[in-house]
């Protein structure tokens, strides 16, 4: 089916979330043949976790294992997980981009090793420059693929991430890369952990006339047990509590994905909670602090060994429309 028309010259005057991919593409456009300034990067799609389970706690991601989705948010904490995984998600975001993620994590003794790939997408736009037929029909899209390394001694875990990185907005290309670094440390015989991460350092080729913007950014993060209890009339149902918690610095002038308007280098606070009943079901939500669109997210997970399903729910306050993420883990 085809999308809303998009005249140029009326862009910013068509209501509608479907124009929205649309915008983003030719705003793009402008800024790399010099007619607009400070718009950002359309690689904005690495700030948007891959994960369905990191959704859910609104990506308060850095001390927080996720299986192979430790790719793109802290790649020590590969290290930390028990089991090899296979990793696939599916999110509807907003204006019908669609973001795909599949990933392998191995874990081998004190190390772990791990390949993704992340794709974020949205096609079938007509391009008009002026009132009549469609010059054509454009697309945008985002691509990366991954690998990973950590190694844990102990209580602390190292990791490394690399990406080969494309983005396609119309009929122009560049490819480009990125390194990401991570670390983490179990304390408190793991009932607390801590992690750092340092996200997206590289560069792009020019797409049309400048290079692209990568979203880099320093990350804190703390994962807690706050509440372990059994309960009495429930017989005797284990439940944990958790509390994620991340400080995020953006060091690039890059938008966000919350359409928002701000000082685009503020940071700003990630807090997420986990009731985790019986190992087998598991409660999500979240909440981001400063100026989103998408403060408050909600999740769910049901592990049926050896697989876990995962979903995630994050509404747009402003009528942008509400994002739907689901996932499946297979552990071996």
């Amino acid at each position: 089916m085809k999308k809303t028309p998009i005249r140029s010259y009326r862009l910013f005057h068509i209501p509608g979330v479907r124009t929205i991919p649309a915008a983003m593409a030719i705003i793009m456009l402008c800024m790399h043949t010099g007619h607009a300034q400070d718009t950002g990067t359309g690689l904005d799609f690495l700030n948007i976790s891959p994960s369905t389970s990191l959704l859910g706690i609104s990506e308060a991601q850095t001390a927080t294992p996720s299986g192979a989705g430790s790719i793109y948010s802290n790649p020590a904490l590969l290290a930390f997980e028990e089991r090899s995984v296979l990793d696939f998600s599916y999110t509807l975001w907003i204006a019908d981009v669609q973001n795909q993620f599949a990933a392998a994590s191995f874990r081998r003794g004190h190390s772990a090793i791990a390949f993704g790939i992340y794709n974020s997408s949205s096609d079938e736009f007509e391009a008009r420059d002026q009132a009549g037929p469609p010059a054509g029909v454009f697309s945008i899209g985002y691509l990366s693929i991954s690998g990973a390394y950590a190694y844990r001694l102990g209580a602390l875990a190292v990791g490394v991430t690399g990406q080969y990185l494309r983005e396609e907005v119309f009929q122009h290309r560049a490819n480009g890369y990125s390194l990401s670094f991570g670390s983490a440390l179990s304390l408190f015989n793991n009932r607390v952990r801590t992690g750092m991460a340092l996200m997206n350092v590289g560069e792009m080729q020019d797409l049309n006339e400048e290079a692209t913007l990568l979203p880099t950014t320093l990350r804190f993060g703390v994962d807690a047990q706050l509440i372990d209890f059994t309960t009495a009339r429930l017989d005797d149902l284990p439940i944990l509590v958790s509390l994620h918690a991340d400080y995020v610095q953006p060091l690039e002038d890059s938008p966000s994905s919350d359409f928002i308007g701000s000082d685009r280098r503020d940071p700003f606070f990630n807090v997420g909670i986990t009731a985790d009943i019986a190992d087998t079901f598991q409660l999500r939500s979240g909440y981001k602090f400063g100026p989103t669109e998408r403060p408050f997210s909600f999740g769910a997970g049901i592990m049926i060994e050896p697989a876990k399903i995962n979903y995630a729910l994050v509404p747009f306050t402003t009528g942008f429309g509400t994002v739907h993420s689901i996932g499946l883990q297979y552990f071996f």
